[in-house]
Formats: C-alpha cells, structure tokens, sequence
C-alpha cells in the first residue's frame, strides 16, 4: 500500500508541473530554504507548482533534485528544471548545482544564518544564472520561521537581461501533532538593481507538511507538502492563485 501511494505521489507532483522557475512567478518550483544541514543525510527531491486562472493559466514549473550532506554544516546537491508553458509540451528547461553551508547562530536573538549558493546553466540558447540567498530560521517550541532573501543575476552580456533581480521566501509553520506541521508560505519579487521596489508579484498562503516513517523504508523517511497561495500586487493580473507539491525521501547511508 506504501508503495503504490508513494508512486501515485510522485506521479501527482510531475504530473502537476515540468517547468522552469520564471522570477515573474515567484513560488511554484521554489522552496523555502531551511539554513540547517544534515551530515550523512541523502535526499531525493520533487518539487511542483501551477498557475491557476488568469492569463497564466496553466504555466507549470518542476524541480527533481539530489542533495548530500556532506559535512555538519555544508551540503550539495545537483537539480533538473523542467517547464510547460500553458498548451505546449514540457521541456528540460535548466540544469544546476547548488550548495548550502550553515555559518552559525547571532548570539541574543536566537536566529540560525545559512547561506545558499547556484549555479544555473539554462539549456535552450540562454545564459547561465547565478544565485545568491540569505537564510534565516528561528524556532521556539513547535513554532519555526524560514525567511529566504534572494538575488538572482543572469551571466549575460545582452542588453537589458543582466539585471540583478531580488526576492524573498518566507514561511511560518507550527508542529500540530501527528507529525503535521501546519502554516503559511509567501514568494514575492522585490525588484532589481535598476528598480528596486514598487510595484511586484506576490504570492501567499497555507501550506501542510507531513512525514511519514513506514518500517520498508529502513530508516528512511519521506516528506510530504502541499500549499495553494493567492496572488497579490503585480501577480493578481497573472493569475488567480498557485498550486503547490513537493515530495521527498530522505536517508542516511
């Protein structure tokens, strides 16, 4: 039963969405970036969204990621971006490295800062993008908050394409038991290095997440996350709001 559950999982979460991570949308094959990292720890990752509504509707995103822990406070991983513009077929849109290394805890505040680090090589005649994010993460009791802020430049000398652009992610969730944590997600825009601020694409909501222990795994574990975010500022003429999945295995070998 495990089993074929976990494979109907998988199957919902591509079937959902092969598309690559436009900075127009934020959200839907993103994540929330937690500054922890699990030494010994391997984890396979499928991560999904689409665009519900509006004139959007359909723009599906997709992430299938690997990621290693290779110390107590670095981990890498490698991923493949897919993505479907609404009424065409889906495509490897990019394939990337990335890194996140812990740095520590500020002392009298209880905040742990992490910091990320990709490399995207974008595959159809595009350039490479390099990304940058500062990761912070509070926990009090069952309470926890993810705040991701995000710098994206594109490694290209075409005029009006190399823009530095920013962005945040950020999540709050509380453990309700069960081993469900339950909370809201928001991915936004916050400009670029020629225009920051004003008027940008936002979107938020509640998500779920749920981990599951089944005995066949053998010390494994899988993770399960699902949220539908709503648009607001520049989004809500995008779309009516986004449908988000990610599954993922974990285990230490």
């Amino acid at each position: 039963m495990w089993g074929n559950g976990m494979a109907r999982a998988a199957t919902l979460a591509l079937a959902i969405g092969w598309t690559g991570v436009a900075w127009a949308e934020p959200g839907l094959a993103n994540k929330v970036y937690s500054p922890y990292v699990k030494n010994g720890v391997t984890e396979v990752e499928v991560r999904a969204g689409r665009l519900t509504g509006g004139p959007l509707d359909g723009e599906q995103a997709a992430v299938v990621e690997l990621e290693r822990g290779v110390s107590d406070r670095l981990s890498l991983a490698v991923l493949a971006e897919f993505e479907q513009h609404a009424g065409d077929e889906s495509k490897l849109d990019a394939l990337a490295v990335e890194g996140v290394a812990y740095l520590g805890q500020i002392p009298g505040v209880g905040v742990d800062v992490g910091g990320y680090l990709e490399y995207e090589q974008r595959i159809h005649n595009e350039s490479g993008v390099l990304e940058g994010k500062l990761l912070l993460a509070k926990r009090s009791g069952s309470f926890e908050a993810l705040l991701n802020v995000i710098a994206q430049k594109p490694l290209t000398d075409r005029p009006g394409e190399g823009d530095t652009e920013f962005g945040y992610a950020a999540q709050v969730t509380w453990d309700v038991g069960g081993n469900l944590r339950l909370g809201g997600q928001a991915f936004g825009g916050l400009g670029s290095d020629r225009s920051f601020g004003g008027q940008q694409a936002h979107y938020l909501g509640p998500v779920a997440k749920w981990e599951v222990r089944p005995a066949w795994l053998k010390g494994g574990e899988l993770e399960f996350e699902a949220a539908y975010l709503l648009p607001a500022g520049a989004a809500r003429d995008e779309a009516d709001g986004q449908v988000r999945f990610v599954m993922e295995y974990e285990r230490r070998f």
